[in-house]
């Protein structure tokens, strides 16, 4: 391929106007609530359509093969574009349910199925028989291209925003408010990122260069990593495998391990069957580094097994198994290479890729679809270990259901709602409260009664305890005070008790929430009820091997303190006991 290439520049640059304007549009949409931002779902398709075809056509497009690429790319985009609707419904209804916990995942899977379908669809119009070689040389192309022409952008914004301050210090304000305007600088930054795409496409040869570069760099990097992978190794029948475990993070390390590698590899080899670019003791000390990867499979894919067997499947250990299983996949065709080739097993790096870029492509698609979705995963795992018995409904993590699985945890935590209203009123408030922790919103009416009405079937109290209206009110009062702690609370439990033995009865009601039990005094002054936090002397850590206790089953008993309070003038003091 020449390092010059006949680039199309005046529809490039149309189309990062467009993408620009596009994207102002569906800024305008968020900012003053209009569709499409009433509906995620059609908000999800637009921003994916907008990114993806646009941004694959800069990186892509080339005289006399406009219409070969487009009808390519468009239809892709097209796909992508409908999984996003599918991750927009997984955000209805929009008041309850956040976006964010979802967009890190689909965004970085959606990005990396863009490179690979980009790659692939380049070589595919170049006319030239499918080569890892061509391959290689398109995807660091692309990878350069678009991130030196995200720096010129940045460049660009840097040289904005000094001439803003400039004029601002002579108090001319006119460019610093013009360039905070979302109608300037979305056309413009898109603007500026399409010459660097068209100035940097044109280095062709540079961007060759630099990947040269990276090459002799991580060249050096690779026998690093491969000593660090055998000694590593031999380590581990000394250590066990316990003390990677206990970090919470030991397979993480493992696919890290794995993934540098790989990646390293690849750099450094590139496609070139016959490459030699170590002496020959060395390049054997480099596949033997390879040969190990997949017992790094056997590990990580123990540790994941056994965090799902402990905790059952999370959204992160779903994307963790499939990490490793693509991770094993290249693992074990490499393995197959150096088995079968010896010191020629480079041969088999280029099979193992081509074949290997298409299940990426598959599985960060397949991924984001109804076919497999992490979150409905996460939830049925979640309930068979609540009906197995293995997990308690205090336990069960609903904090996780409300913020990390969008539309299924909606769903189910509506459903358990629904299901426990009668028999477990305390957990119909932990969900509630998840959705409408903020003390300072203002509740419709309705809305309150019922959750007046909610709290006092959930609060528990001794046979034949009648409740003077007035503290009910208090008690109320209490739980809008504390709306954020009710999402914990698992229990409540009012008992009366003549706390400082003056004739008048107090009320102490008790919670239980983060494995301990809290106190708060209501007592009667000046004719209202009044409440008062009680602080707890025990300083034990909570020991979250016990089960939960029952509140009413557990004794009430007044202890005088040790040391009264001593008053010196107008102040009091009490000692601290230990």
């Amino acid at each position: 391929m020449s390092g010059q290439q006949q680039l199309p520049r005046s529809m490039m640059l149309l189309l990062a106007l467009l993408q620009g304007l596009s994207l102002y549009l569906l800024h305008q949409s968020i900012s003053f609530d209009f569709w499409p931002s009433t509906q995620p779902e059609w908000l999800f398709f637009l921003y994916s359509l907008v990114f993806v075809a646009p941004l694959t056509l800069l990186l892509s497009l080339e005289k006399g093969q406009e219409l070969k690429l487009a009808l390519r790319l468009v239809p892709f985009a097209l796909l992508i574009a409908v999984l996003g609707f599918y991750a927009g419904l997984q955000v209805t209804p929009l008041e309850h349910i956040s976006a964010q916990p979802l967009l890190f995942g689909f965004i970085f899977s959606m990005l990396i199925a863009s490179f690979k379908a980009l790659l692939y669809i380049q070589q595919q119009a170049s006319g030239m028989p499918l080569s890892y070689s061509l391959l290689f040389l398109y995807s660091w192309r692309n990878f350069l291209t678009l991130g030196l022409s995200l720096l010129f952008t940045l460049a660009v914004w840097a040289v904005l925003m000094l001439w803003a301050a400039l004029f601002k210090v002579i108090q001319i304000e006119f460019f610093t408010d013009l360039f905070a305007k979302p109608w300037f600088y979305y056309p413009t930054l898109n603007l500026a990122f399409g010459f660097g795409v068209i100035i940097f496409r044109n280095q062709a040869s540079v961007i060759d260069t630099i990947t040269r570069i990276h090459q002799a760099l991580m060249k050096f990097l690779l026998v690093i990593l491969a000593l660090v992978s055998v000694l590593f190794m031999l380590a581990l029948p000394f250590t066990g495998l316990d003390p990677l475990w206990k970090t919470g993070y030991g397979s993480l390390l493992i696919l890290w391990l794995q993934a540098l590698m790989l990646f390293f590899v690849n750099a450094v080899y590139q496609a070139e069957a016959d490459s030699r670019p170590y002496p020959l003791w060395l390049h054997r000390a480099i596949f033997l580094a390879i040969a190990l990867l997949p017992v790094y499979s056997l590990i990580a894919c123990y540790g994941l097994m056994l965090r799902v067997e402990q905790y059952g499947w999370s959204v992160s250990r779903c994307w963790g198994f499939v990490l490793w299983a693509l991770l094993a996949l290249f693992s074990v065709g490499y393995l197959w290479g150096i088995l079968k080739k010896r010191d020629l097993w480079l041969q088999q790096l280029s099979w193992v890729n081509l074949r290997m870029g298409l299940v990426v492509l598959a599985v960060m698609l397949i991924a984001n679809s109804p076919l497999l979705d992490f979150r409905k995963i996460t939830l049925e795992s979640q309930l068979a270990l609540l009906q197995d018995g293995r997990t308690s409904l205090t336990d069960l993590d609903l904090r996780y259901f409300r913020y990390n699985l969008a539309k299924p945890g909606y769903d189910a935590l509506q459903q358990l709602k629904a299901d426990k209203a009668n028999t477990d009123p305390a957990l119909v408030l932990r969900i509630d409260a998840l959705y409408n922790p903020d003390r300072h919103s203002e509740l419709p009416e309705e809305s309150s009664t019922e959750q007046r009405q909610q709290f006092l079937a959930a609060l528990s109290l001794p046979q034949a305890v009648q409740l003077p209206e007035a503290l009910k009110l208090a008690l109320y009062q209490w739980q809008q005070e504390n709306r954020w702690q009710l999402q914990y609370i698992s229990q409540y439990h009012l008992r009366p008790l003549d706390l400082n033995n003056d004739g008048q009865q107090d009320y102490v009601l008790l919670t239980y929430s983060h494995q301990s039990i809290s106190a708060v005094l209501f007592s009667l002054k000046e004719g209202e009820w009044q409440s008062t936090a009680m602080t707890s002397s025990t300083k034990a850590e909570p020991d979250i091997t016990q089960p939960e206790p029952q509140l009413d089953a557990l004794e009430l008993k007044t202890i005088p303190p040790q040391w009264p309070l001593l008053q010196v003038g107008d102040k009091t003091f009490q000692a601290i006991q230990n």
